[in-house]
């Protein structure tokens, strides 16, 4: 029979074992909290980084492919000056029109014969810079002022302009006349020497200056231009002759034989003439002509004269013409 201290004895033992039973209940529990926590954190960790990865590559994706610069095209460059040629050939005028261009503060006048011809007398106020050397004294150009070209008669100022404007002087302009027109009609002579002023670096396409450098810096005597006798022995000897007026002018009366190539077109033109023949560029009186036949040059026809008298001349002459 038990007493009651040993019934409480006993109470007291079994609630000190369902303590125990408790806290070792309690340890266990905590413990697999602590290994669900640390498995929970590494997937965690684990999802970071692949979060990060995945943002970097989406960032190398997102980041632009550097574009290369296109290749320099000397054809379309041609082609792009020649098609847009304005009306009236970028001409000044008469001696009164070059007076009145004159007028506008800032204008530049060059003189591109050569030094001799310069030293001899020139329109006063003009700098020279002779046609060989234009594409290695841009920096004497402005791009922000106006610019005329002259020489004696008209063909090394169509030259000029056409190659000038090629390079991308959008404010240049020529005068046909020239020194020769100039002195014709009375004016004034200079021979004293203008200092130029530089304006630096005018940025234009290095290939495109160099390209044009190439063609005016070779000019030979005589600066590619034939006499009549000269065309008619050149024509004897089979050379192509190319009349670059426009369509309307060629139908109207043209040399015999010669092949219709407006200005305009002469790229399109010239992707139909052999390159191993002699060429022989005319027009009316001669202008276009000059500024034709340096893009002639440019395009590989590097056997390209021209006839600075032109149709005019031919027609003067008593020679047969075809219509």
């Amino acid at each position: 029979m038990r007493t009651p201290r040993t019934r409480s004895l006993l109470a007291a033992l079994l609630a000190l074992v369902m303590v125990l039973a408790a806290c070792g209940d309690g340890d266990n529990g905590d413990a697999a909290v602590d290994d669900t926590d640390t498995e929970e954190g590494e997937e965690l960790a684990l999802d970071l980084d692949e979060d990060e990865d995945e943002a970097e590559e989406e960032e190398e994706a997102e980041e632009p492919e550097e574009e290369e610069a296109p290749d320099f095209d000397l054809v379309a460059e041609v082609d792009d000056h020649v098609s847009t040629l304005p009306d009236g050939w970028g001409l000044v005028g008469d001696v009164d029109g070059l007076k009145e261009a004159l007028e506008v503060e800032g204008t530049v006048l060059i003189d591109v014969r050569e030094v001799s011809d310069y030293e001899e007398g020139h329109i006063e106020g003009a700098i020279n810079i002779p046609i060989r050397e234009l594409a290695q004294n841009l920096d004497l150009i402005p791009t922000d002022r106006p610019v005329i070209v002259y020489c004696a008669s008209g063909w090394r100022a169509g030259m000029s302009y056409s190659t000038l404007r090629l390079i991308g002087y959008d404010n240049v302009s020529g005068w046909a006349p020239g020194w020769n027109g100039w002195t014709a009609a009375d004016e004034p002579a200079s021979t004293d020497t203008v200092e130029p002023e530089s304006f630096g670096d005018p940025g234009f396409e290095p290939e495109l200056v160099e390209a044009v450098d190439g063609f005016l810096s070779t000019l030979p005597e005589g600066f590619l231009t034939n006499s009549l006798e000269g065309v008619q022995e050149l024509t004897d000897q089979g050379a192509q002759l190319v009349d670059v007026r426009q369509p309307e002018e060629y139908e109207e009366g043209y040399i015999p034989d010669a092949i219709s190539a407006p200005i305009r077109d002469t790229v399109t033109v010239a992707e139909e003439v052999a390159q191993d023949q002699p060429l022989v560029v005319y027009c009316q009186s001669g202008y276009r002509a000059a500024l034709a036949l340096p893009m002639w040059h440019l395009l590989g026809y590097t056997n390209a004269e021209g006839f600075p008298g032109s149709f005019s001349a031919w027609v003067e002459a008593g020679e047969a013409v075809t219509s």
